[in-house]
């Protein structure tokens, strides 16, 4: 049975290694929910976070694959519900901010009106959802999300390692 997984990669900070690591993706036929990528606390290394819906035969396949990659130093797949993860989603609006700061306020947003009508959320993606789907009565010009950002929180289970 396929579930949502989520996928911690630390890699070498070069041009090319995302792209060999999404190649893998492509070669499975997977589908890639959210991606993030970024420097860590080490210089010239970035950790991939990648959430995909895959089965536990295809999420070890992608896990082993991966590892075999060069610049690849460790993958971690751990379960959602042993990580602490967020997402940035911006909205702008149509219109004035008239109603908006009740549904801000109620979903811990940022609402800010400068040269349009702006709406920050850091949070949940599921909230993000909600938020999104009660904004729908209004105008929405354009939302940008930035896929989801992680960390295995330190009494997560059924957490796995590949590498180090």
């Amino acid at each position: 049975m396929s579930s949502k997984r989520i996928f911690f990669i630390r890699a070498a900070d070069r041009p090319g290694v995302l792209f060999r690591i999404t190649s893998v993706f492509r070669r499975r036929n997977f589908n890639i929910e959210s991606v993030t990528v970024g420097n860590t606390n080490v210089p010239g290394e970035s950790k991939i976070v990648i959430l995909i819906d895959v089965d536990e035969e295809g999420a070890d396949a992608f896990a082993r694959l991966v590892k075999r990659i060069i610049d690849v130093y460790e993958v971690v797949e751990a379960p959602q519900e042993s990580c602490t993860l967020k997402e940035l989603t911006l909205i702008r609006m149509e219109g004035s901010e008239a109603g908006l700061e009740e549904i801000c306020k109620k979903y811990g947003a940022k609402l800010t009106v400068n040269g349009g009508v702006y709406i920050e959320h850091c949070g949940d993606p599921q909230n993000s959802d909600a938020l999104i789907n009660e904004l729908s009565k209004y105008k929405i010009k354009d939302i940008s999300r930035t896929g989801i950002t992680a960390l295995v929180k330190e009494n997560g289970k059924n957490i796995l390692r590949f590498g180090y």
